[in-house]
């Protein structure tokens, strides 16, 4: 059954470099771009499109019981450190 604090709104891209873990979301909401992308060079998309996300945080909901629960942002962050 789908749960809502299982679940981030994120456009197509993000969604995208969420799911090909080219960025995490740490379980106190903040952005982490991985690595070798941070140190690609490939142009203002993947500048402004990944790379400015590194250390800002997601924008939570009110109210914050529809917020992502931190142990499985912690879960999906393990992978993402797996990369």
């Amino acid at each position: 059954m789908p749960l809502v604090n299982n679940g981030i709104s994120l456009c197509k891209l993000h969604h995208a470099a969420f799911d090909k873990y080219f960025i995490g979301i740490r379980p106190d909401y903040a952005i982490e771009v991985r690595k070798d992308v941070l140190d690609e060079e490939d142009g203002p998309m993947l500048i402004h499109g990944l790379k400015d996300l590194n250390g800002k945080t997601i924008i939570l909901p009110s109210p914050q019981s529809l917020s992502p629960d931190p142990e499985l942002l912690e879960r999906r962050y393990e992978e993402f450190r797996s990369f």
